[in-house]
C-alpha cells in the first residue's frame, strides 16, 4: 500500500477533500514554477519558441512577479488547510481522552487526576498517600489501570514511577490559558 493511501485512510473524508486540494494547488504551483524556468532558458538561448509562448517570454518579468506573489498564497493556503487538518485531529483526540476518564472509577480518576497535576509522571508512594487509598488499594488500582495501557510503571530501585502515555497526557491536559 502506498504512503499515500495510508494518510488518506487515517484522515476523515473532508480531510482528505482538503490533502487533495492541497496537493492540486501545490502541483500547480510547481508547474507555473518549471514554466518559468523553461521561458527564462528560452530568453537566454534565443531559441524559436512557439507564439503560445510569447507572452510568456516577453513578459518574463512580470511573470516571476506573478508567480512569487502566487508562491506567497500558495504558502499561506497550505499553512490554513494543514493548520484545520491538525485541529480537527487534536480536537478528536482530546474528545476520545476525556471519554476514556468516564470509563474510569472513582480511585482510577483520582490516580490520573494526580499523574495529570504533576505533567504525566507520579510515584507510586503518592498514589498511596491519597486520601482513602492505601499501598494494596493503590497497588491494585494502578495493576488495572497498567493492564489498560492508561499508564506506565517504570522501575528505579525500589521506587515505581508511573507515566502516562503523551497521546494522552496531550488529550487530557487543561487547554493553555484555562484553569
Amino acid at each position: 500500500m502506498l504512503l499515500a493511501e495510508r494518510i488518506l485512510q487515517k484522515l476523515p473524508k473532508k480531510g482528505r477533500r482538503e490533502l487533495l486540494l492541497l496537493v492540486f494547488i501545490i502541483s500547480g504551483f510547481t508547474f507555473l514554477l518549471l514554466a518559468l524556468v523553461f521561458t527564462y532558458h528560452l530568453t537566454t538561448e534565443q531559441a524559436q519558441y512557439s507564439p503560445l509562448l510569447g507572452p510568456l517570454v516577453n513578459y518574463h518579468v512580470e511573470f516571476m512577479i506573478a508567480v512569487a506573489t502566487l508562491g506567497l498564497a500558495v504558502g499561506a493556503g497550505t499553512f490554513y488547510l494543514l493548520t484545520a487538518i491538525v485541529e480537527k485531529k487534536d480536537a478528536e483526540v482530546k474528545w476520545n481522552a476525556n471519554l476514556l476518564l468516564k470509563f474510569l472509577n472513582e480511585d482510577e480518576r483520582a490516580v490520573i487526576e494526580l499523574i495529570l497535576k504533576r505533567k504525566g509522571v507520579a510515584y507510586q508512594t503518592e498514589i498511596a498517600s491519597l486520601k482513602g487509598m492505601g499501598r494494596v488499594r493503590a497497588h491494585r488500582t494502578i495493576a488495572k489501570l497498567l493492564k489498560r495501557g492508561v499508564i506506565t510503571v517504570r522501575k528505579a530501585g525500589k521506587i515505581n514511577i508511573l507515566q502516562m502515555p503523551d497521546e494522552l497526557l496531550e488529550g487530557l491536559a487543561p487547554e493553555k490559558g484555562k484553569p
